[in-house]
């Protein structure tokens, strides 16, 4: 579209330059820059938003966090935010892209402040020839204690026809049950979680379970803030939709589709199948040894040795915690073996949760995939044991003795991820 010789909503006005729309607010000059938001599996933007740049008199760049630190009251924040969201409005619409998303920061404590009238929006929609459908309205949930109007304003913007995005989940006093109340389009996840999973396992664990209770609320999942190759390998895996970050593109003031993204993300999913190669014949390579005894013991088994009696064989890797016997629905038949080396280090905290007599497993991923593989070795990835609060891997395999089906299980002490070597 052609770009406008003047943009004014209510007391916000726009001026045209050059290089674009320019506002003013307490003497600065007010520009946007705009980040590309990408879709993993559409390999591009499918997004952009619109991030705020501001000079002084002199030329001289001013910090975000400076300019919205120089308002003295509601009103002129009301007034700056209302400035910043027009200004990125009027710039977005000016570009060639006429699918994509801009997502807008909204300052919600100044309109939980000031409770002004709705009718903006409408008005910065009919100016810059942006439709509804476009917009992603961000929110920090967290500002907003007052959760009816927060619901209000929420359903304002959707009554309008823009999408909802709820801002930095997981930063500060986010809540769950903030994400199942008010249904948001698109969560975006603050970047210390990203941070923290590029340097631990076991934080990635964490934010890949976060990313799964977002998509079961129904929301679409935005990784924010990836700046490193480990990060957005990390966000790859943890299996969000979308992505944004430095890593990736910087802001800009003009909207480019960036062909090397494609190209990005085929080569870090190369590298990801590439990890996770490795990763798992690491995992086998430390079960070599075991198995001579895993086998020598389903032998035992098999041959009718009572399972009471079993255990001397795998007992001899320290690593081995606990034996203990399955049938095909995954109830625990019996008490566990438990190694003698597992027993002296034993914390007695966890007394409560080692008995296993008429336990069900059913739901482990080690005792369905035995039954669907008789004869066939199971090893399971790291995860957190129930029976002793520790991790664990528990190698499994589905024996028939007597025309029965059992499930011969070990667990296998295993160290936390953040401390092997790959």
């Amino acid at each position: 579209m052609q770009p406008f010789k003047r943009v004014l909503v209510g007391t916000t006005e726009l001026q045209e330059t050059e290089q674009g729309y320019t506002a003013n607010f307490g003497g600065l000059s007010l520009g946007s820059a705009f980040q590309p938001i990408f879709s993993v599996a559409h390999r591009k933007a499918v997004g952009y938003e619109g991030l705020l740049r501001a000079y002084d008199v002199d030329g001289q760049y001013v910090q975000p966090g400076q300019v919205m630190q120089r308002p003295g009251s509601n009103r002129e924040h009301l007034e700056l935010d209302r400035s910043c969201r027009l200004l990125h409005a009027g710039n977005f619409s000016r570009q060639s892209c006429d699918v994509s998303w801009l997502f807008l920061n909204l300052n919600s404590q100044c309109l939980v402040n000031e409770r002004p009238d709705a009718g903006f929006m409408r008005g910065l929609m009919a100016q810059t020839g942006l439709p509804a459908r476009r917009i992603v309205i961000e929110i920090l949930e967290s500002e907003i204690s007052d959760r009816a109007y927060l619901k209000e304003l929420i359903t304002h913007f959707r009554k309008l026809g823009c999408l909802i995005a709820i801002d930095d989940f997981g930063a500060g006093h986010s809540n769950f049950d903030r994400i199942w109340e008010l249904q948001p389009d698109i969560v975006k996840v603050d970047r210390s979680l990203v941070h923290q999973a590029g340097k631990s396992l076991k934080v990635e664990r964490i934010l890949t379970g976060i990313v799964s209770l977002i998509h079961e609320a129904g929301s679409l999942v935005v990784i924010e803030g990836v700046e490193t190759e480990k990060e957005a390998l990390v966000a790859l895996s943890s299996n969000a939709d979308l992505v944004q970050g430095f890593f990736f593109a910087r802001p800009q003031a003009e909207v480019r589709q960036d062909s090397q993204f494609a190209t990005l993300i085929d080569d870090l999913l190369r590298k990801q199948h590439s990890v996770r190669s490795q990763y798992n014949r690491k995992l086998e390579s430390q079960f070599g040894h075991f198995h001579e005894h895993y086998a020598a013991e389903l032998a035992d088994f098999s041959s009718g040795i009572a399972f009471e009696q079993c255990g001397q064989h795998v007992f001899q890797d320290e690593r081995v915690v606990r034996c203990y016997l399955l049938d095909v629905d995954g109830y625990q038949i019996g008490k566990s073996q438990y190694s003698p080396s597992y027993t002296a280090r034993l914390d007695i905290r966890h007394v409560p949760l080692l008995a296993g007599e008429n336990a069900n497993w059913s739901h482990r991923h080690y005792h369905y995939r035995a039954i669907q593989s008789p004869g066939q070795t199971q090893i399971s990835r790291p995860y957190l044991s129930v029976a002793g609060s520790h991790m664990c891997v528990t190698v499994s395999q589905a024996v028939s003795l007597t025309g029965k089906t059992y499930v011969f299980c070990c667990d296998l002490d295993w160290a936390d991820e953040d401390e092997l070597v790959f």
